[in-house]
């Protein structure tokens, strides 16, 4: 079905491209030589793209310096798999791009964006599972192997990784593709959009992050699921395994736990990176958190230039660089193997900059944390300790609500005027019923009229 639709389209597309170029133009506008310059530069660039193919000219790609080559033709036409790609990314005014992972950028053109080596899939209609992997593979079909014994009822539809050239696959992401028509429709913001449908497609992305946890997967990855290594893009190399198997969201919820926590993913991650015991790891994973809350929050406070351009720009990766560079040498010191301390400061800090939020910085003084834990040491049972938790904290309303009224009260004789429930309400912002409520213990003040009680 999806190819037939795919011939479809590309039929169309050709049949209204002959009719646009023999339709006649409109008189010319002030400022619209700007355009058709840049419309004619577009289709320059386009048909240069299909002719003589992806010109490299020497870059830094992914931390790695890309000699020039050039790519002839386009992979999309390698496999129906790769047309998918084509199919799950948004339009060409919403396609998100960029040489860097850090910035994305939006194009004039969806086939010269869809040579950026990262790519922003559509977050509204998601069609694709990505698994990024933090670790190097000694081949293609070592990194295969291991796949094979997870317990997954298929293999990646896509790889996409850096090949070194010794054979090495560097850092590859996993890509599996929800079935044609069967993407989720993802945007909160609309009621008519199921969250429980939302929900399972959030559980069963983190139950396979889980399964590839053993092969280096990366929880933090979760936090933007929809940006991927493009496999289309000729600075990659990518492998096609599975192009006949497209399990749906029921089928996969039947293979891997969709209760997963990404925090406790995130602890088993770094324990398996760091190959340190359990506990051990858990209790430097806590330390190593602690001292990056710290530290994010020292650098909010003294307004540090690079913290302030990560938070604008929605960095978090050049965030969690900022962290690891700042704790890497403390960390170090704190245990006996430096590199087992560094495997796991670097999913701390990962994790600290996706969940930091400055909004949250400045403590709220008015929340009285732990003022009744006398009361409740010794108690058992939670609804027993949240019982008396709440009846201190009814009572802390009734005494604010008192004072507010009593100040409402003074400032009402003060001014000689004719004092009514309705009048304190009004002055106080309480409701009529709340005031009526706690009239008694104002009424002494009223009656002496000096403004004391």
């Amino acid at each position: 079905m999806f190819e037939t639709r795919w011939a479809e389209a590309q039929w169309l597309r050709e049949v209204m491209s002959g009719i646009r170029e023999g339709r006649r133009s409109a008189a010319p506008r002030d400022g619209d030589a700007f355009f058709a310059e840049r419309v004619l530069s577009r289709r320059d660039l386009v048909h240069r793209r299909l002719t003589d193919g992806f010109q490299c000219f020497g870059e830094e790609i992914g931390g790695r310096y890309r000699t020039p080559f050039t790519e002839t033709g386009l992979r999309s036409n390698n496999s129906h798999v790769l047309r998918r790609i084509v199919q799950l990314t948004p339009r060409t005014p919403s396609l998100m791009s960029g040489r860097t992972k850090e910035i994305m950028t939006k194009g004039d053109s969806k086939l010269l964006s869809l040579d950026n080596p990262w790519i922003v899939m559509n977050g509204k209609v998601r069609g694709v599972f990505r698994i990024d992997l933090d670790v190097t593979f000694p081949s293609w079909d070592a990194l295969r192997y291991e796949i094979e014994q997870l317990r997954l009822p298929c293999l990646p539809h896509i790889i996409v990784a850096f090949e070194l050239p010794d054979g090495r696959i560097e850092r590859p992401h996993v890509i599996y593709l929800l079935p044609y028509q069967s993407s989720v429709w993802f945007d909160p913001s609309d009621p008519r959009c199921r969250r429980d449908i939302m929900s399972l497609w959030r559980g069963v992305h983190a139950g396979i992050t889980k399964e590839f946890l053993s092969l280096g997967a990366d929880p933090g990855a979760l936090s933007n699921a929809m940006r991927i290594k493009n496999p289309l893009s000729p600075f990659w190399t990518y492998r096609t395994w599975n192009e006949t198997i497209f399990p749906d969201l029921a089928e996969w919820a039947g293979w891997v736990d969709t209760t997963t926590s990404r925090t406790t993913m995130i602890r088993e991650s770094a324990a398996a990176l760091s190959g340190m015991e359990r506990k051990a790891s858990n209790v430097l994973f806590t330390t190593l958190q602690d001292w990056s809350f710290a530290l994010l929050r020292e650098m909010h406070r003294q307004d540090d230039p690079i913290y302030a351009q990560s938070i604008a720009s929605k960095d978090r990766d050049c965030l969690a660089e900022v962290l690891f560079k700042a704790l890497v040498g403390r960390a170090s010191m704190v245990v006996d193997n430096p590199r087992q301390a560094q495997a796991i400061l670097y999913r701390v800090t990962t994790y600290a900059a996706d969940h930091w939020d400055p909004s949250r910085v400045a403590r709220d003084v008015s929340r009285d944390r732990g003022a009744c834990a006398p009361d409740v040491e010794g108690v058992a049972g939670t609804a027993r300790r949240q019982a008396i938790g709440g009846r201190y904290a009814a009572a802390l309303r009734a005494s604010r609500a008192v004072e507010t009224i009593r100040s409402a009260v003074r400032a009402a004789l003060a001014e000689g005027a004719h004092i009514t429930k309705t009048e304190i309400a009004r002055r106080s912002g309480l409701s009529r019923p709340t005031v009526l409520k706690h009239w008694d213990a104002v009424e002494p003040l009223i009656t002496a009229g000096t403004g004391e009680v």
